[in-house]
């Protein structure tokens, strides 16, 4: 129950690699070198687009981070670890770059500092300074890399293959709509997480992490060009208008000015790699988020054993919301909750400035997004509040004071600045609090709040979605045993090896699962689904603690021989299989988010020709014009006239709007793949369908005047007196 590590848990053999203070000076020189002569060669026409994409990429994710790292004068010699922390200070180091240049440039007679030069000259400037104070510090590279044989080598070349043949499904998806290819894939990677443990040596057990993750995050996120999902469509808007503008503004578009890790650093990718900002999303971003699972792996591998960790990130991995959309400011933020949970639990002789590290990346979690910055505040001043409880109980140093600052210097810094960045914002939260007592009373009176956990056991329907709902139920049942045990272990088992640890992960896991909890009864304007993502970067791995635990239990109760690993891994297959949808189309019941495998399927997954109707309103309207739609395409409409920055309405179709109700002067909508036969259904379309009739009474009372293939906008003409409500009837 401790995670005594178990015989694949063994340290490899491993060869030493050092990069001494001129080796690193040379690299980041050429870097520097190579960069520039690509971005001259842009600019005289010379087409070097890839090359300046992979420099760039090189440029502005690793270099700032490493050679912040390397003053640190740690000893982190994993090299896997080290990219962690040198991505995570990269990070930081742009969007705190960004802000900073975009206040003090103007002033200096710069009016776009996020343009090419100022962005380029400044990282550059940054990257030589850092160089020259590790040279004459005289600081070194050490990193312990596994040694591999000629069979470990063909495995990890076909890790590495996973997320081309996730690039390869999608590119089929998009370009004649064949969902085979994807369907191989899926199938392919379930079978790779059953035969995980036997067939992959645990030192590639990082790599096999990441290369699934990515993979799957990427399989959806390559469908169509355009972001997929709600909020990331607004954070989408503000990005462009960044580049647009070339300066940032903390009164542009609201929330997301508050947070530059996925406000401004996309668009300084952007800048610096000449990609668009909708594949620095789709592309970089998941990828950056595909460290999540990597992060839970290495925090939870000492404490828990290299298997239980691995299991862990795989069930981190496989939650339907980690890839059911573009990642934004959660999932995000989620990389820097990791991060600083692995600087917790790294030992000072390791981390010598541990507690500036963990303040770094807790800027970085600020600037990424507020709901999970209090979440996590939330449950570190719990976690020491408990750790103090215990410390008192058992006369133990759990050496939990750093948890205690960093809750105080994390809500004290969040506070302030999203007070100066987003006033509204501390007003908003306050707003949310006050109604969780309504909220809670609603529930316990019968009636589920919307997005709670109430209501997603009471509005869903079919066997499949009942057999996910239990599927997930029982994971999370094992991630609470988990806790339990460890708890129980820290109570009554003294002197068990790495006790420590593990009594420090159970203190900050107690608050996650009261959070989670309490989702069921609550929304919070935030959801169940949405909490159970944001503590799960800290409960995952508890998961196989817990079934490793009951697996004990069985076994001294009743003496049965199970399988170690095979039971939890062929649930977390089955949990990829439904999660990605695979087992809804086969049972012929496909959900909406469904669109890695049904290119027609309704869904906040976006085409060009659609997106080209919206912006073709946008740009042939006279003020704010009213868009009418249905609540899926709405939020497409987030990316184009979004309500913070835009006087436009959008007016959802059988929500706000109902029938029977005229139209006001605008527009019309409809998107081709929002229209359904009404027979298909054994009682009425979903809202966020139009059915064929209701598209012939909106094209009997207004008039086409724009069609993009896949999309047409009608225009009201106030002269006809139809209703739509009577003409559908």
């Amino acid at each position: 129950m401790t995670g005594t590590k178990g015989p694949s848990d063994r340290s490899e053999t491993a060869r030493e690699i050092r990069l001494r203070r001129r080796a690193i000076a040379v690299l980041m020189g050429s870097l520097l070198v190579a960069f520039w002569a690509a971005l001259g060669a842009t600019s005289l026409g010379i087409e070097v687009s890839l090359l300046r994409a992979l420099l760039g990429i090189a440029l502005v994710t690793l270099a700032p981070g490493f050679l912040i790292l390397l003053l640190l004068d740690h000893r982190i010699d994993r090299l896997g670890e080290a990219a962690l922390y040198a991505v995570g200070f990269s990070l930081v180091f742009l969007a705190v770059m960004s802000v900073v240049i975009s206040l003090l440039y103007p002033v200096l007679g710069v009016p776009e500092p996020l343009s090419t030069l100022p962005i380029a000259l400044t990282i550059t400037g940054a990257v030589f300074v850092l160089t020259i104070l590790s040279y004459r510090q005289d600081r070194s590279l050490d990193f312990r890399v596994p040694s591999i044989d000629r069979r470990d080598a063909k495995i990890a070349a076909f890790l590495v293959c996973l997320p081309a043949f996730a690039a390869l499904a999608a590119h089929r998806m998009n370009a004649v709509g064949s969902n085979r290819s994807m369907y191989a894939f899926l199938l392919l990677v379930a079978v790779v997480v059953l035969v995980s443990i036997r067939a992959v040596p645990p030192k590639l057990y990082p790599l096999a992490v990441f290369a699934v993750a990515s993979a799957i995050f990427l399989h959806r996120n390559l469908i169509t060009n355009a972001v997929i999902g709600s909020d990331i469509q607004v954070n989408y808007f503000f990005v462009e208008l960044l580049l647009e503008n070339g300066v940032w503004d903390p009164a542009m578009v609201g929330v997301y000015s508050s947070i530059p890790v996925v406000g401004t650093v996309p668009a300084v990718y952007s800048v610096v790699t000449g990609i668009s900002a909708a594949f620095v999303f789709k592309v970089l971003y998941t990828l950056l988020f595909a460290l999540v699972p990597v992060g839970i792996y290495y925090a939870f591998e000492d404490v828990f054993g290299a298997n239980a960790a691995f299991v862990g990130a795989y069930f981190f991995t496989f939650y339907f919301r980690a890839f059911n959309g573009t990642p934004g400011k959660t999932r995000i933020a989620q990389l820097f909750v990791i991060l600083i949970v692995l600087v917790v639990l790294t030992d000072r002789d390791r981390l010598p400035a541990r507690e500036w590290v963990g303040f770094v990346f807790g800027v970085g979690l600020i600037f990424s997004h507020y709901t999970t910055t209090y979440i996590f505040v939330i449950s570190l001043a719990v976690a020491y509040v408990v750790g103090r409880l215990y410390e008192a109980y058992s006369g133990e140093d759990l050496g939990w004071s750093i948890v205690g600052v960093y809750a105080v210097a994390f809500g004290g810094a969040s506070i302030c600045w999203y007070a100066l960045t987003t006033p509204g914002m501390i007003q908003s939260v306050v707003t949310v609090l006050a109604g969780i007592p309504v909220e809670i009373y609603a529930t316990l009176s019968g009636e589920a709040v919307h997005r709670s956990g109430a209501s997603a056991v009471e509005e869903g329907s079919g066997t499949v979605y009942l057999i996910t709902l239990l599927v997930h139920m029982l994971l999370m049942a094992l991630a609470g045993i988990g806790v339990l045990a460890q708890v129980l272990v820290a109570l009554f088992s003294a002197g068990r090896t790495r006790r420590t640890d593990a009594t420090k992960l159970a203190t900050l896991a107690i608050p996650m699962l009261l959070f989670l909890g309490a989702s069921y009864f609550v929304s919070g304007n935030l959801g169940a689904d949405r909490m159970y993502q944001i503590v799960l970067v800290v409960l995952a791995p508890f998961m196989p603690v817990g079934y490793l635990a009951l697996k004990e239990s069985v076994s001294f109760v009743r003496d049965v021989d199970v399988p170690v690993w095979q039971p939890i891994l062929t649930i977390l297959a089955v949990l990829l299989l439904l999660n990605t949808g695979v087992v809804y189309n086969a049972v012929g019941s496909p959900v909406t988010s469904d669109v890695a495998l049904d290119r027609d399927t309704h869904s906040l997954a976006y085409t060009d020709a659609e997106i080209d109707g919206g912006e073709w309103i946008d740009d042939n309207s006279v003020g704010g014009p009213v868009v009418y739609t249905d609540s899926y395409t709405g939020e497409m409409f987030r990316a184009i006239v979004p309500e913070t920055y835009s006087d436009a309405r959008v007016v959802q179709i059988k929500v706000d709007w109902r029938p029977g109700i005229e139209f006001s002067q605008g527009y019309v909508y409809v998107r081709e793949r929002a229209v359904v036969d009404a027979e298909a259904y054994d009682d009425e379309p979903p809202q966020y369908y139009l059915t064929e009739s209701e598209r012939a009474a909106i094209e009997r009372s207004t008039n086409k005047v724009y069609t993009s293939g896949e999309a047409d906008v009608f225009r009201y003409d106030r002269t006809d007196s139809r209703r739509f409500g009577e003409e559908s009837d």
